[in-house]
């Protein structure tokens, strides 16, 4: 999962424009922070899932994106979240904690 905002604030601070499907994330969320779902349980339409760890950026995206990539998403890259119980997620979904 990634952040729109951190899309956004990637091309107004480092100049760096990053499509949504070239972050590499399954899901792309709005206006919820995703820092604050670690050890977390939450849900994404019929999907229950728990934050296991930032998704911080690495060499390989920067390689096949552009340089200044891993600077610019540090702590903002995303997140790694653990499947508990599966079903569909639509476009529009609600993130919802507990």
């Amino acid at each position: 999962m990634i952040e729109s905002e951190a899309l956004a604030a990637l091309a107004r601070e480092c100049g760096i424009t990053l499509q949504p499907i070239q972050a590499r994330r399954n899901l792309v969320t709005h206006g919820v922070p995703l820092n604050h779902l670690v050890d977390q349980e939450f849900s994404v339409g019929e999907v229950r899932l728990r934050g296991i760890r930032l998704c911080e950026p690495c060499a390989h995206l920067e390689a096949m994106t552009q340089k200044g990539i891993r600077e610019g998403l540090l702590h903002r890259g995303g997140l790694r979240a653990r499947v508990i119980k599966g079903g569909t997620i639509r476009i529009g979904d609600l993130v919802k904690g507990d």
